[in-house]
C-alpha cells in the first residue's frame, strides 16, 4: 500500500478493514505516522515527502514542473523511486540499474512517444531551464510546450472527431427506499485534504473546522425532530456514522452531506464518512459511487442511564452543567461530604476578608438543583464502591445501584509532616476551614504565618494585609510561585508582596512549633523565631484516590484515565484533581471543567472531542497587582526554544514568551495581561505563530480577539473582525484583506471574505413611504407611455 490511506478513503471501507485484518502480509509505504492504515501494516517503508526529495509534479493545466528538493528526509525515510529501486534490484530485476532521478525520469519520457501523452522531449534538464511546461511535449519542441489542446480540431478518436455521449437520467447508482430515502454525498472541506493525514497535523487548519458533522436542509431536519445541533445517525446496510448536525439552505432537500475527511477517532470510526459509501463503480471513469449512497438520518438517542457522582466540586458542576444541556432525562445523584456543596474555593481568602459574602460564592444555587434535575445528598460520603454489582454504599450504610459513576473526589490539604494538633493551626481548603479561621484571627492581635509560597499562601497573605494583619511567608524553595514563575518574575512579585507589608524568609521551614495547646510562635531552621497567633498550612494538596485504589481501580499519583477520562473499569469515569492523564495531573478548577464537559460529551454518545490535556495557567489574584503564568515558565536547555521578553524592570512590568517549533509554549505577564486570552487560545490549540510571533509582545496594545466565526485560518480572523473593518470604510476587496488579514495567506477564503464584503454593503431596504411614492410614479410613467 503505497502513498494512500485505504482505510479512510476507500468506499464500504469496514469491509476493506475487514480484508486488511486477515491479510497475511501487509507492506505500508507512506510519508505519515498517523495513517490508520498502518495498524495493520507487517512492514512500514517510511517515504520522503516532496520537499525531501526531487521530482516533478503535474496540474490540472498539464503543467510539468521541477520540484528541487529542499531538506533532507529525517531518519530512515527514502524518496518512493530509491525504496522501489532498491527491492527491485535486491529481487534480482533487470532494468533498475538507474544512477540518478534524472535518469528514471528520462525513461519514463522515451516510454510515452508517440501516445497521446507524448513528452519524449521532455528531460530535467529542461524543466530546470524553463521551470514548468504543458504537455505534450513532443521531441523537437523548444517553447514552453503545448498551451492548448485539439485546437487543430483533431481529437484522440478513431474518427479523429469529437464524440459527445449522451446518458440516461435514470439513477446509476443504488436505488432510494421507504427506509433510506436520503442521498449521502461525500466530499472535502475547505482547509483539510484528503485523510488529513498531513494537513491534520497543521493546528491553524484545524481552527476552521474541528470535528465531523452532516450537512442537512432544515426541512429534512425539522420533518425528523431534529435541531441544528443535535447528535444524530445516519445508516444504511453497509454501515452507520454519528455526528452533530448543521443546518444548511445550501444543499437540496433530500441530500445531506458528510466530508470524508475523517477516520477513527481514537479507536472509534462512528465519524468515518466512508463507512456508508457503497463500492460501486462508475463504467468508464472507472470511479468509486462517492457522491451517492441511500441512507437513513436519525436523532441519535442513548439508552436511559443513573449516574452517581462522588464529589460536589467544580469538576461536578461542570459535568452537571455540561450533561443537561445535552440530556435531560438521565437520573443524577451527587454525595457530597460537605453540607456546603458547590461553590469556589479559590475565592476563600475574598471570604475570609469580607470582601465576598458567602453567597457569591456558591456556583449552584437551591433552586438549581430543581432546575437541574438533580438529587443532591449534603453531607455524606460513599464508603465502597462494589464495581461488579455496581452498586455504592453511603456513610450512612445505605446502599445506591449506578449505571454510571464519576468520581470527583477532588484532594485535601497537604500537612507538614509530624505537625501538632494545636489550636491555630490552620489548613484552607473548605467553607469550615475558612469559618475557623475567620473565628480565631483578630487584626493587630499578631502575626498569622503562612507556609508556602505558592498561589493559595500568596493571595491568602495580600488579602490579610488588606485588613491589617501582619503577615508572615515562609517559602522552602528559593523563590515565589516556583512553579509559574521564573527567578525574575518571582524577583518581581516579592518586590510587590514587601511593598505590602509582608515579611517573607527563603529557604527555611518549620523545625518547631511554639506553644502548649494553642501555637503561640514557632522556630524556623535558620534559628528565627517568630511569634504568631495562627499559622495557614498552604504547600499544596493530595489527591482524593483511596476509595478509588481500595476498589481496585488503577492509581498511581492520581486515578489513571483515559482520552475520555474513562478509569480502567469502563463504566467508572474520573475527573478534577484526581484524574491523571498520561502521567500528569492538573489541579486546576479550568482543567476539571475541561474534563467534565468531555465525559458529558462521551456519555451523551458524542465521541468527537476527546482530552488532550490541559494548559496549567495562574492568575494571581491580588489588588494592584497583575500577573499571570500559562504552560512553561522557563525553557530547557535547548537550542531549539526561544525566548521573547519585554520588560521595564522599574515600573514591574515584564512579559515573556517562550516559543518551540513555531509554536507559543508559555508566558509570563506582569504588569498588563491584556494578551493573556490571545496567549491561551495559542498554547491551548498549539496553533503555529508564522508571522505572529513578529507581535506577540505588543507593550500594552491589545491584540483583537477573533470574533464570530472563523473565515482564516492562515490569518485567524473572524467574521466579526471583518465585519468591523467594512464599518471602518474598507470596502475594496484588496484593502479589506490588507486592513483584516484575512485572505492573505493561501487565498482559500477570499471568496467568503467577498461574499460578507457583499452582503455588508448592500444598500439598506428603502422606507415603506418611499417605496409607495416610486410605485405611484413607476404607474403614472407607464400611463403616460401607454397614451404616446
Amino acid at each position: 500500500i503505497l502513498a494512500t490511506n485505504p482505510l479512510v478513503s476507500m468506499p464500504d471501507v469496514r469491509m476493506v478493514e475487514e480484508g486488511l485484518r486477515k491479510a497475511k502480509f501487509v507492506v505500508v509505504q507512506d510519508v505519515s505516522n498517523r495513517a490508520e492504515t498502518l495498524k495493520y501494516a507487517d512492514v512500514v517503508l517510511p517515504a520522503a515527502t516532496w520537499a525531501e526529495k526531487e521530482g516533478t509534479m503535474t496540474n490540472a493545466e498539464r503543467r510539468i514542473s521541477y520540484l528541487r528538493k529542499i531538506v533532507d528526509a529525517p531518519g530512515e525515510a527514502l524518496p518512493d523511486a530509491e525504496i522501489i529501486t532498491r527491492f527491485a534490484n535486491k529481487m534480482g530485476y533487470d532494468g533498475f540499474g538507474f544512477k540518478t532521478y534524472s535518469d528514471i525520469y528520462a525513461e519514463h519520457c522515451a516510454l510515452t512517444e508517440g501516445t497521446n501523452t507524448d513528452i519524449s522531449g521532455l528531460s530535467y534538464t529542461i524543466l530546470k531551464e524553463k521551470q514548468s511546461v504543458q504537455w505534450p511535449y513532443p521531441k523537437g519542441e523548444n517553447g514552453d510546450g503545448t498551451k492548448r489542446l485539439f485546437t487543430n480540431h483533431i481529437f484522440h478518436t478513431a474518427s479523429k472527431k469529437a464524440i459527445i455521449h449522451s446518458f440516461d437520467d435514470a439513477n446509476q447508482s443504488e436505488p432510494l427506499t421507504e427506509d433510506l430515502p436520503l442521498i449521502l454525498t461525500t466530499g472535502r472541506i475547505r482547509d483539510q485534504w484528503h485523510t488529513m493525514s498531513k494537513t491534520g497535523k497543521v493546528n491553524k487548519l484545524n481552527q476552521h473546522i474541528d470535528q465531523s458533522f452532516l450537512e442537512i436542509h432544515p426541512d429534512d431536519a425539522i420533518a425528523r425532530n431534529i435541531k441544528d445541533g443535535n447528535l444524530v445517525a445516519i445508516t444504511n446496510k453497509r454501515g452507520n456514522v454519528r455526528v452533530k448536525v448543521k443546518y444548511s439552505n445550501d444543499i437540496k432537500q433530500g441530500v445531506v452531506f458528510l466530508p470524508m475527511h475523517w477516520g477513527k477517532v481514537l479507536n472509534s470510526d462512528l465519524n468515518r464518512a466512508n463507512n456508508l459509501t457503497n463500492n460501486l463503480v462508475d463504467p468508464k471513469s472507472k470511479e468509486p459511487d462517492f457522491k451517492f449512497s441511500a441512507v437513513q438520518v436519525v436523532l441519535y438517542i442513548k439508552p436511559k442511564q443513573k449516574i452517581v457522582i462522588i464529589g460536589a466540586g467544580a469538576g461536578a458542576y461542570g459535568f452537571i452543567k455540561s450533561y443537561r444541556a445535552l440530556n435531560i432525562d438521565d437520573e443524577i445523584v451527587v454525595f457530597s461530604k460537605e453540607n456546603s456543596p458547590f461553590y469556589n474555593r479559590v475565592m476563600l481568602p475574598d471570604y475570609i476578608s469580607g470582601t465576598q459574602e458567602w453567597e457569591q460564592l456558591v456556583k449552584m444555587k437551591t433552586a438549581e438543583e430543581y432546575t437541574y434535575n438533580i438529587t443532591l445528598q449534603r453531607g455524606v460520603s460513599i464508603d465502597n464502591i462494589d464495581k461488579q454489582a455496581k452498586i455504592v454504599t453511603d456513610s450512612k450504610g445505605i446502599t445506591h445501584n449506578y449505571d454510571i459513576l464519576i468520581l470527583a473526589t477532588g484532594s485535601r490539604p497537604t500537612m507538614l509532616k509530624d505537625t501538632p494538633k494545636m489550636q491555630g493551626i490552620f489548613s484552607m481548603r473548605t467553607r469550615t476551614d475558612a469559618d475557623n479561621f475567620k473565628a480565631h484571627v483578630v487584626a493587630k492581635k499578631g502575626k498569622v504565618v503562612i507556609v508556602g509560597g505558592g498561589l493559595l499562601g500568596i493571595e491568602l497573605a495580600a488579602i490579610l494585609r488588606e485588613i491589617d494583619v501582619e503577615v508572615v511567608l515562609i517559602q522552602r524553595s528559593s523563590k515565589l510561585m516556583d512553579r509559574q514563575l521564573d527567578s525574575l518574575g518571582s524577583q518581581l512579585l516579592d518586590e510587590e508582596l514587601r511593598d505590602a507589608g509582608i515579611e517573607i524568609y527563603y529557604n527555611d521551614e518549620i523545625e518547631r512549633y511554639l506553644g502548649t495547646n494553642l501555637v503561640e510562635g514557632i522556630r524556623l531552621k535558620s534559628g528565627v523565631v517568630i511569634n504568631c497567633q495562627a499559622i495557614v498550612m498552604a504547600i499544596g494538596t493530595t489527591p482524593n484516590i483511596e476509595l478509588a485504589r481500595v476498589s481496585g481501580i488503577d492509581c498511581k499519583r492520581g486515578v489513571v484515565v483515559n482520552e475520555y477520562l474513562e478509569t480502567s473499569e469502563k463504566s467508572i469515569y474520573a475527573i478534577g484533581e484526581i484524574a491523571e492523564f498520561k502521567g500528569a495531573l492538573y489541579g486546576i478548577t479550568a482543567a476539571a471543567e475541561q474534563q467534565a464537559e468531555i465525559v458529558a460529551r462521551h456519555l451523551s454518545g458524542d465521541i468527537s472531542q476527546y482530552y488532550k490535556g490541559s494548559l496549567l495557567m495562574n492568575i494571581l489574584k491580588m489588588h494592584g497587582t497583575t500577573l499571570c503564568s500559562l504552560g512553561m515558565a522557563e525553557a530547557p536547555n535547548d537550542g531549539s526554544y526561544e525566548e521573547v521578553i519585554f520588560i521595564d524592570k522599574a515600573k514591574r512590568y515584564y512579559k515573556k514568551c517562550i516559543i518551540h517549533n513555531d509554536k507559543l509554549v508559555g508566558a509570563i505577564l506582569i504588569g498588563d495581561k491584556s494578551e493573556f486570552l490571545e496567549f491561551k487560545e495559542l498554547i491551548e490549540k498549539k496553533i503555529e505563530l508564522s508571522d505572529k510571533r513578529l507581535s506577540l509582545l505588543r507593550s500594552g496594545s491589545k491584540a483583537e480577539p477573533v470574533i464570530g466565526k472563523l473565515v482564516c485560518s492562515c490569518g485567524n480572523v473572524g467574521e466579526g473582525n471583518i465585519i468591523n473593518k467594512i464599518k471602518d470604510g474598507y470596502i475594496e476587496i484588496k484593502q479589506l484583506c490588507e486592513a483584516s488579514g484575512a485572505g492573505l495567506g493561501c487565498g482559500s477564503c477570499r471568496t467568503e471574505v467577498q461574499a460578507i464584503l457583499g452582503k455588508a454593503i448592500l444598500p439598506p431596504p428603502a422606507p415603506k413611504g418611499v417605496l409607495e411614492s416610486i410605485r405611484i410614479a413607476s404607474q403614472s410613467i407607464n400611463l403616460i407611455s401607454e397614451k404616446i
